[in-house]
């Protein structure tokens, strides 16, 4: 009884799901230094930004010219992407709106920039 009990037991934790780690960290915007000019860079520092391959992975990008809610906007170019800063080229007429990175899927907060 208890050899048929154990062997029971571990055919349904071979059976179970196996748990997948989940990145469950927000990126976090601390500052959004705009250009002075049109063509400028926007340079992002925050954190948990990770390598976002350089701009070109999947579900990782860079909002800009977003309302405060992160709706809207355009995807921005991104000349370079650190875990704690990100350097990118302002689009023609973005103007106004807040800047998000979004990092895995999962959105920083907004941080309000002027570009010219």
């Amino acid at each position: 009884m208890k050899r048929t009990m154990i062997l029971t037991l571990t055919l349904l934790a071979a059976c179970a799901p196996a748990a997948r780690p989940e990145n469950n960290v927000r990126p976090t915007l601390v500052s959004a230094t705009a250009p002075q000019q049109v063509g400028g860079r926007l340079v992002l520092q925050g954190r948990y930004f990770g390598d976002g391959a350089g701009g070109a992975a999947e579900g990782s990008y860079v909002l800009v010219a977003a309302d405060a809610s992160g709706a809207g906007g355009a995807r921005a170019q991104v000349e370079s992407w650190a875990p704690d800063r990100i350097t990118l080229l302002v689009p023609e007429g973005v103007g106004y709106g807040y800047v998000f990175v979004v990092v895995d899927g999962v959105q920083s907060n907004g941080l309000p920039v002027n570009a010219p």
